[in-house]
């Protein structure tokens, strides 16, 4: 696999990767410039990009309301910013705390439409939930890596994670009761399964 980034002077191969950091971890925008010169970096605080955002973009993510909404909320200020972020030729988009403001419907149709594509994420988040969205975990505490791999396997790691601060998902909290019952036999990492195994 290609090298995507480097964090820690650890190398990230090309895949789709959430770090979820503890709140001890301080950043600034220049050190997020290291990750390299294919991505674009959307923070809440950094300014909006000026690409043009299409009709088409518009009506994608259902956020037509926008084009001519006059008091912008600082959501839609994000959602904005994100939607001009998707005209551009870079290959990796970097979202530092960002997602987790954003609705589950426009999140998931971002990531969706970021995978199609064929572009990079990475999401820097506190929010465990988050963990669940992308293929490869990081888990970041006072600059240094605790633990990465396959979202799966890391989870699995729960008491390292409360030790950090840090519950399960809520999916993977309730398959693991459901296990532990005999409900389920195996633990899940998306709703839509679960749900569907439980309705059988």
């Amino acid at each position: 696999m290609n090298e995507l980034f480097n964090v820690n002077n650890k190398v990230i191969y090309d895949i789709n990767t959430t770090i979820l950091y503890t709140s001890s971890f301080n950043y600034t925008d220049d050190a997020i410039y290291y990750l390299n010169n294919n991505c674009i970096v959307i923070t809440k605080d950094r300014g909006m990009d000026t690409f043009k955002i299409s009709n088409d973009i518009f009506e994608l993510f259902h956020e037509e309301k926008l084009i001519h909404k006059k008091d912008l909320t600082k959501i839609d200020e994000l959602k904005l910013k994100i939607l001009a972020s998707l005209n551009t030729n870079k290959t990796v988009f970097v979202f530092f705390d960002v997602l987790t403001y954003l609705d589950k419907d426009f999140k998931e149709r971002l990531i969706r439409y970021l995978i199609l594509n064929k572009k990079r994420i990475i999401n820097y988040t506190t929010d465990i939930e988050e963990t669940l969205l992308l293929d490869y975990l990081v888990v970041l505490h006072e600059n240094k890596i605790i633990m990465e791999g396959k979202k799966e396997l890391v989870l699995q790691e729960e008491k390292i994670l409360k030790k950090l601060g840090f519950n399960l998902p809520f999916i993977v909290e309730l398959s693991n009761g459901l296990k532990y019952y005999g409900v389920i036999d195996k633990v899940y990492f998306n709703n839509e399964e679960l749900v569907n195994v439980l309705w059988k």
